[in-house]
């Protein structure tokens, strides 16, 4: 439980110096343990829970037991429980009471990471909304505090007031909520807080604009220093209480000129209400406070009626309010007073990740990573193109391929040289420099710092830009410009991935130039897999560039099996879906992983987390880890208008499918379009993988689906899937030429009961005040302990350790190199619809160039028996002059002709009912465009042929006319003679090779 001093940073990035505040072992032993053992943590001291160990997968982790609220929870993930608390609506420690010190706590960097959305009532019109971290948002604050044993339930009434919709949510715990009547042994002096925000609806909920609610835990009287700081930040200060002695009417009177600020929320109980109206009244008269200050709860009052009444007077209150202020501007005020502040000891980390964001400024996102960022821009991308190109050869034209392949490697290597000119930026420096300490709390403090600081920057850049999207699409701006935004929003997405990213790039580069550079960078892959030893996901598949880093990912890869002791087998589970059906949400839930979701950024690619499996369950999985693989969204919209992004999407489900040993296929809401979307791509990934022997587990997610008789009301629904899955595999099959495949079952083991899931939606209510939907955890819950009895259950071959799984992913991706996808397109059907037209395409270009060069044959011919003698003379030039325009303008007519013809036989297959032409109608402008360019290049080749014809002719040799006149021009002539046979290239090559055989018998 030690607390460590912040960092201090030298002029340069490189020279880091750290002091330590003492560590637990140091510290009193005497109340801290006393604390612990209040907590339930005594078996902690004096060590530390680490974030590796939480994550373990053991017995505890599928346990339906429940868990005290405060066990087993280190100091360093009270931010990742105070953003789980707040998702569920339930309230958070604002104020800690005194642990072992004497001083309360302000918990301001266990709420940084809180992010909210919510839309005022202002902009319900325009669909717009606001976002933010809720600590920087300046609005009311409103403080509930009681004196004394208040008979009236102040949370409970809460609960009341602040609930949106028909069902009242326990956001505050109070004494008859389930568990509310556990001893309360360190609750007294908590300030806990909430927040109220609205949906853009006025029938749903109570208040147009955002506030902070704050609810003080205990009597007033015995938590002064909190009632202190409460009376200088909040706007107004509801009192909840039964009477008044002289102390306590002391107390409230020492308030001055924050007085104003108090609403009296009397418990009028006959006697003893008139013995205290006197004190209040006083109170009233001393701060000149209005009659509607009072507020008078009723013997057998109505709870819902009277909290009617508090919520009209807070109405009251926002209508006039000009006092707002955010949490992170009480830190001031809470040091005046006295209290401490929990992020004093982070301010080195704060400063660390303040430093690398100093170099963005005024400029965008775009051009600080251009700048800071420059190894996994452009050289990057197109160093994965050329790799691709490497193993396709697509654009290899009339090069030879060995000539062409050397090309590629040449360019690879320039680029890669490029890249090494570059120097360590300032930013990397810095990055890199807390990377390599060794305190795992200073270095987690560094990454949450850096991490909360580019999503905002990323949400301020990219909001901007929607809004700017906004507005050009309103004023019909051309796609260009469109386009150009739509890709300035991909491209400003900034995050610890970046990071990580160009720091393989630059072990990646600096190992193909000179020795010191690579001796200098050889400690990087320890630095990343030290990180995903400690829970921390790590990219595999970068989603920009399409391609995987392969030395990179080897090496971090091997370092961190070094590091288990060479223990490291490993199950893979993977999870695909369309973009935003919660996969990320899914796997955070399941095995308690932080993968970015609603981040405001734009993730692409695929990230691998490592999740120890504990001694429990070790022998019974036969493995030691389980390798998760979090992937970016199939068929994304802000994706679909770029270059090759089918293409990807195959890549991308081809590569996860194959490494995984259970994929998961996340479906939202049932029978949704995108589904087939996902399965068309599924398939033919599992396919792939029968055909070199993996044939792993395939179970289907349905989220959103709710009901006890979800499973068998779907029964019919499980068959459509199964029945689709059965024709997509048959047409997959017939495109990939696998004959033996017939059924989705021929592919994989699959079972419509067992392997479908239904999911109840992630929230119960309206967002953004809805709570999380505990039917969603459950279920959630039970999928997993299927999952890993699946995995105890069905293995079919032992686990691969860490360098089988290296192997296996680097023969995986190059084969996926080499893939040249038959299958790119939206779905499978529009596939084969445009399969069988472009066979028809193919048909009719045949025809053309068969129809041409019979034509171009007898041109030759006539040509060759053109009668001259020298070509000197200059009728003789005419005549050969006439020919070639008339030869020419016949070539112009014919090539139109068949044009036209190829372009009418276009029009009456899409006029056809069948083979699903209407799926292709959106292509039907690019076929028009294919046929134009095809008789183009047959008319230019035409002409280039006529023109070599008559050039030959005009220099042919004297001695070969009068040869000819004498009765060899018969030889010559039967070696013009045509054979329609063959194609026109092997044809030219032929007669070249018999008039070579003829001059030489001259």
């Amino acid at each position: 439980m030690g607390e460590e001093c912040p960092l201090t940073m030298a002029s340069h990035p490189e020279e880091i110096e750290l002091k330590h505040w003492p560590v637990a072992s140091q510290l009193n032993p005497g109340p801290l343990k006393t604390l612990l053992h209040k907590l339930g943590l005594e078996k902690q001291y004096p060590n530390k829970l680490t974030l590796r160990s939480l994550l373990e997968i053991n017995k505890d982790s599928i346990s339906d037991d429940a868990v005290d609220s405060l066990k087993a929870v280190p100091r360093f993930l009270q931010q990742e429980m105070a953003l789980k608390m707040s998702m569920c609506q339930f309230a958070v420690p604002l104020l800690l009471p005194p642990g072992t010190g004497s001083q309360s706590t302000l918990m301001l960097w266990a709420l940084r990471a809180i992010l909210k959305e919510w839309r005022p009532h202002a902009l319900s019109e325009s669909k717009g909304f606001e976002e933010g971290n809720i600590v920087f948002e300046q609005i009311p604050f409103i403080s509930f505090v009681r004196l004394k044993d208040c008979s009236i339930s102040k949370s409970q009434l809460l609960n009341h007031i602040f609930s949106s919709g028909q069902q009242i949510h326990n956001i505050f715990p109070h004494k008859d909520m389930d568990g509310g009547t556990a001893p309360k042994t360190i609750s007294g002096g908590l300030v806990e807080a909430c927040w109220y925000l609205p949906c853009g609806k006025s029938n749903v909920g109570g208040f147009p604009e955002p506030l902070t609610v704050a609810n003080l835990r205990g009597d007033i009287c015995a938590s002064q220093a909190q009632f202190s700081f409460l009376t200088q930040v909040s706007t107004a200060i509801f009192i909840f209480l039964d009477s008044v002695d002289e102390d306590e009417q002391k107390l409230l009177l020492s308030l001055g000129d924050m007085g104003s600020k108090l609403f009296l929320v009397v418990n009028s109980k006959g006697e003893e209400s008139r013995n205290a109206e006197t004190s209040v009244n006083e109170i009233m008269e001393a701060f000149k406070l209005k009659s509607n200050n009072k507020l008078i709860w009723r013997t057998n009052a109505n709870l819902a009626k009277f909290s009617h009444s508090i919520r009209k007077t807070l109405k009251d209150i926002l209508k006039e309010c000009t006092s707002k202020i955010s949490i992170e501007s009480m830190s001031n005020d809470a040091i005046e007073l006295g209290l401490s502040v929990d992020e004093c000891m982070t301010e080195a980390s704060k400063s660390a990740a303040e430093e690398i964001l100093k170099g963005i400024g005024d400029q965008s996102i775009v051009d600080y990573k251009r700048n800071q960022l420059p190894l996994q821009g452009e050289h990057w991308k197109q160093l994965a193109k050329l790799e691709k190109e490497e193993c396709r050869l697509k654009n290899s034209g009339e090069s030879r391929l060995e000539e062409y392949r050397a090309k590629l490697q040449q360019d690879k290597l320039k680029i890669r040289r490029e890249q090494n000119k570059y120097k360590t930026t300032t930013a990397m420096a810095i990055f890199l420099g807390y990377l390599a300490t060794t305190d795992k709390e200073e270095k987690a403090l560094f990454l949450k710092w850096l991490q909360l600081k580019l999503d905002i920057r990323s949400r301020k850049d990219m909001s901007s830009l929607r809004n700017r999207f906004q507005e050009q699409s309103l004023v019909k701006q051309g796609n260009k410009c469109l386009e150009e935004l739509d890709q300035c929003i991909l491209d400003s997405s900034l995050g610890i991935e970046h990071f990580m990213r160009e720091m393989g790039q630059i072990y990646e580069a600096s190992s193909l130039g000179n020795p010191q550079a690579s001796a200098e960078h050889c400690p990087l892959p320890a630095l990343a897999a030290e990180l995903l030893l400690d829970g921390y996901p790590f990219e595999l598949l970068d989603g920009d560039a399409s391609n995987i880093p392969e030395k990179w990912v080897t090496d971090v890869l091997m370092e961190l099996h070094r590091k288990v002791g060479e223990k490291s087998k490993l199950l893979v589970l993977t999870v695909l879906g369309v973009q935003s059906t919660g996969k990320s949400t899914l796997l955070n839930t399941m095995f308690g992983v932080q993968f970015p979701v609603s981040s405001g950024r734009c993730t692409r690619g695929a990230f691998i987390l490592f999740l120890k499996v504990g001694e429990d369950m070790r022998k019974d999985l036969h493995c030691d880890f389980i390798l998760l693989i979090d992937t970016e969204g199939l068929k994304s919209p802000s994706l679909a208008q770029l270059d090759e992004s089918c293409e990807h999407d195959n890549e991308l489900a081809t590569l996860v499918i194959g490494l995984s040993d259970i994929t998961i296929i996340n479906i939202a809401m049932e029978n949704s379009t995108e589904m087939n979307d996902v399965l068309q791509i599924a398939v033919h990934a599992f396919l792939r993988m029968k055909e070199v022997g993996k044939i792993p587990v395939c179970h289907f997610v349905h989220q959103n689906v709710a009901g006890v008789s979800a499973h068998n009301k779907n029964v019919t629904d499980r068959k459509h899937i199964l029945d689709r899955l059965n024709e997509m595999t048959q047409i997959a099959a017939e495109m990939e030429k696998r004959a033996s495949v017939n059924r989705f079952t021929d592919v994989l083991d699959y079972d419509a009961d067992k392997n479908n899931w239904y999911i109840p939606g992630l929230w119960h209510g309206t967002p953004p005040m809805a709570p999380v939907n505990t039917g969603y955890s459950v279920a959630v819950l039970d999928l997993k302990k299927n999952l890993l009895e699946v995995l105890k259950t069905c293995r079919c071959e032992e686990p691969s350790q860490i360098p089988e799984f290296i192997e296996w992913m680097k023969s995986l991706w190059k084969a996926v190199k080499y893939e040249n996808f038959i299958f790119s397109f939206r779905n499978t059907l529009v596939a084969q619809a445009y399969d069988n037209l472009w066979k028809e395409m193919t048909q009719w270009e045949w025809e053309s160039r068969k129809n041409i060069y019979t034509w171009q044959t007898k041109a030759d011919l006539q040509i060759s028996n053109l009668e001259v003698n020298s070509f000197e003379i200059q009728s003789e030039i005419q005549d050969l002059q006439k020919l070639e325009e008339s030869l020419k303008s016949e070539a112009l007519k014919m090539v139109a002709t068949l044009e036209k013809e190829m372009t009418e036989k276009l029009d009456a297959y899409y006029k056809r009912k069948d083979k699903n032409v209407s799926l292709i109608e959106k292509n039907k402008i690019d076929f028009f465009h294919h046929i134009r360019d095809v008789h183009r290049d047959i008319l230019n080749t035409e002409n280039n042929k006529l023109d070599i014809s008559l050039r030959s002719a005009q220099s042919r040799p004297k001695i070969f006319i009068e040869n000819r006149k004498t009765g060899l021009s018969r030889r010559y002539c039967f070696f013009k003679t045509p054979v329609t046979t063959k194609p026109h290239s092997q044809m030219s090559s032929w007669k070249m090779s018999l008039g070579r055989c003829g001059a030489k018998k001259l």
